[in-house]
């Protein structure tokens, strides 16, 4: 192994460059680079040449192990080479990470494991990848997880309980932090605007280089023209620094200034003072001594204001400032060991109702139950859904809980790592897959918060597991497939941040789609692969989640992710000439008023099975929807103008089928029969599955009068192979499959679905 390569190595080489003289001024160039973006960039920005929140907290922590020596650097050309050696270590260290990862993938594909896996002997266990510390880098570089603003969003939900400790104990108000913070950001946000941030490019064009790094440094600096007030404001009026005399004395100060807030620029308050004391340090004064790198204790993820004097604080990353305020006051509340009890309650009746409010916004609170006790006959494994939602034959059990990683295991311990993982995701899968056969089976009875009984319809075909944490856990999505203990037979559940969920409520607002997406992502859990569940979302929102032909696994661009933060973080912050609701591409990427319209018809059905028709249909291609509901329209059109029946059929054997039947009359029996008999021969001839039949009056304003729909898998039947053949090829146009007469309600459904007429076509 390359020494230089080494965890420990790269991590002293980076505590070393904080030392140079003058690393604070190249840092802070780095902050400005890498974190002041353009809103209407944000997709545009490259995470692999910028550091992330958590490299730059990283380096920070080291920083502030001593006081902070603001020291004017040697020269321009030692800045620049600091920020270069800066981002080549970061990339050396996460490659370090990285490397017992891709130890254990090669110790996992001997030639011995390959032949057994040919053989299908090897076991599909990823465990191996939480061998020699193969999570660390997952763990770190899984991403922010969160917005900044989210942080505050969701303060007052997750302390609501606490309000009174946290006034008593820290002075603590959720309502003024919260305007403090917001305050804070815009000083600070109002001072970078004032820069007038050349851009790369144009610097490139301008002295006629391949790339910036090809400039002298001194005209590196040129990006920052604004704190050189001698500067002339046109740049392209000389071509080089060396004639001009710079205060760089003055130019370091005004870049520090950047990330610099008075006290005297707040309301002075005793909550402003408090604020002040829960959330700053100082640098030095044997803080972070114990901090060695990843999965230590970093006392600025706590405390992110640094102190420099009485009245100035530096804030280089405004993003840990909301992560503190959002995370630091459960931490207060735990060191008070008679509050511990009361805490745990609070934690999780706010965690329940975080994600009953989000999800009722979706499936309504007609279909959105909280707290559901479910108790069998003989009372020994009865168990508990924080939040159940129902959509027609679908289901959602929700388990909400409150874990976190602990730093042990973001250090690579595994048994540590298994403890988290066993309580924020192994226990919530078990107790939701339990719940989930209790539904399937209809052997229990269920009550709702108020202890009234849940009638559940016997027709609920899935139930899909979810499970949901209040705490940012980027990599929950990774380790959720990864670690997770399952048998084979059993479904995969989804694990998702309530960060995640209030996105996800956001992009799929329609229970249909929203409940498609969480098929589509619990049925291709091991198909596709992304670091976080934006880059799911993303993606599925511009081209949707399905297989595509030649690939047995597809890795997912982070590109996707950043296409809900172009749109997302705008919106959410007031920037409405940037992004909204209507012009943001990817909420109205699928929609079709005509396919919304058709859809519409068949949910004021209100069938159970309505739920399967859509997904069968939203399995199709836009475009083939498109061409359905136009080619539905153009039949019953034929019908109005000349009088006739008029059919069409179309399938994707073996999955679906549809046939659409317009008759030339108002007659709803004989419009029942007529789709009854094209449904049964269609779906047989076609050899379908599963198959929808739509018909259609004469007079009705409605494209959906009547539909029958079969999902009874196809076998072979001479009947209806010669029925078939009769009706669909001209030989009897009026041949009826079933008997005029209606059957009793315990006879077999005559449309062929198996099962009794009172559970099938009876309620159809």
């Amino acid at each position: 192994m390359n020494y230089e390569n080494n965890t420990e190595f790269v991590l002293n080489e980076i505590k070393e460059l904080v030392k140079t003289k003058g690393y604070i001024y190249a840092f802070c160039m780095i902050l400005f680079e890498d974190f002041h973006i353009e809103l209407n960039k944000l997709h545009l920005v490259d995470p692999h040449k910028t550091l992330s929140i958590r490299e730059a907290a990283l380096i920070m922590g080291f920083i502030i192990k001593d006081e902070i020596d603001f020291s004017i650097p040697d020269s321009p050309d030692s800045v620049i080479s600091m920020k270069r050696r800066t981002y080549e270590l970061m990339k050396k260290l996460q490659m370090s990470y990285l490397t017992p990862f891709f130890n254990s993938i090669q110790a996992n594909t001997t030639s011995e494991k390959i032949e057994k896996h040919s053989k299908g002997k090897i076991d599909n266990s990823n465990s191996f990848l939480l061998e020699e510390g193969g999570m660390i880098e997952p763990i770190f570089y899984a991403g922010d997880g969160a917005y900044d603003f989210q942080y505050l969003n969701f303060l007052h939900h997750k302390y609501k309980y606490d309000k009174a400790w946290l006034l008593e104990n820290k002075k603590f108000s959720i309502e003024k932090s919260v305007g403090l913070v917001k305050e804070i950001k815009s000083i600070l946000q109002e001072k970078s605007r004032n820069i007038y941030f050349i851009d790369k490019k144009k610097l490139q064009d301008i002295f006629q280089v391949e790339d910036t790094s090809d400039l002298i440094p001194e005209l590196v600096f040129l990006q920052y023209q604004s704190l050189f007030p001698e500067l002339p404001d046109n740049i392209e009026e000389f071509e080089d620094m060396n004639n001009l005399k710079i205060d760089w004395e003055s130019f370091y100060n005004n870049l520090i200034n950047l990330f610099i807030v008075d006290i005297s620029q707040f309301e002075s308050s005793i909550y402003t003072e408090s604020f002040f004391q829960n959330f700053s340090c100082s640098a030095g004064n044997g803080i972070n001594t114990e901090f060695e790198g990843i999965g230590y204790f970093n006392f600025l993820n706590s405390k992110p204001i640094i102190k420099l004097d009485d009245s100035r604080y530096f804030l280089p990353l405004t993003y840990l400032l909301m992560e503190a305020v959002y995370e630091s006051p459960y931490y207060w509340m735990c060191e008070d060991d008679k509050y511990k009890d009361e805490l745990s309650r609070h934690r999780g009746d706010a965690g329940e109702e975080i994600t009953y409010d989000l999800l009722v916004q979706v499936f309504g609170i007609e279909n959105t139950y909280r707290s559901v006790t479910i108790t069998s006959k003989k009372g020994l494994d009865d168990t508990e859904i924080d939040v159940l939602c129902i959509l027609g034959s679908k289901a959602i059990c929700v388990q909400v809980k409150s874990k976190k990683l602990t730093l042990l295991a973001r250090r690579g311990n595994n048994e540590q790592l298994k403890k988290d993982f066993k309580g924020a995701v192994q226990d919530a899968y078990d107790q939701g897959l339990l719940s989930r056969t209790k539904i399937l089976n209809s052997n229990a009875h269920f009550y709702d918060k108020e202890g009234n009984i849940i009638e559940l319809s016997d027709q609920i075909t899935d139930v899909y597991i979810m499970g949901i944490t209040t705490e940012n856990y980027p990599s929950i999505t990774n380790q959720s497939f990864i670690m997770l203990e399952k048998e084979e037979s059993d479904p995969y559940p989804i694990f998702l941040t309530i960060f995640d969920l209030e996105i996800l409520v956001h992009y799929l607002s329609d229970p249909y789609d929203f409940t498609y997406y969480i098929r589509q992502r619990i049925s291709l859990m091991g198909y596709f692969r992304a670091e976080e569940e934006m880059i799911f979302l993303g993606y599925h929102l511009m081209h949707k989640l399905c297989k595509t032909d030649g690939s047995d696994l597809v890795g997912i661009d982070s590109y996707y992710g950043r296409l809900i933060d172009r749109n997302y973080y705008p919106l959410k912050t007031g920037n409405s000439q940037l992004a909204n609701d209507e012009t943001d591409p990817l909420k109205n990427n699928w929609k079709d008023p005509d396919f919304n319209q058709f859809t519409s018809e068949l949910k004021r059905l209100k069938l159970p099975q309505v739920t399967d028709i859509i997904f069968h249909l939203l399995d199709w291609s836009s475009t083939s929807r498109s061409n359905l509901v136009e080619y539905i329209k153009e039949t019953k059109n034929k019908t109005k103008i000349d009088g006739k029946l008029h059919s069409l059929s179309t399938s994707t054997p073996p999955d679906f089928g549809i046939c659409f039947v317009s008759i030339p009359d108002n007659d709803t029996f004989s419009l029942s029969e007529m789709v009854m008999e094209y449904s049964i021969a269609s779906k047989y001839r076609k050899k379908c599955n599963a198959w929808l039949g739509i018909g259609t009056l004469k007079d009705s304003p409605h494209l959906v009068d009547y539909i029958a729909f079969n999902n009874v898998e196809w076998k072979k039947n001479q009947e209806l192979e010669e029925s078939s053949k009769k009706l669909l090829d001209g030989g009897n146009k009026n041949l009826i499959f079933f008997n005029k007469k209606k059957p009793g309600r315990n006879e077999i459904c005559p449309c062929g679905s198996g099962v009794k007429f009172k559970k099938c076509c009876e309620k159809k």
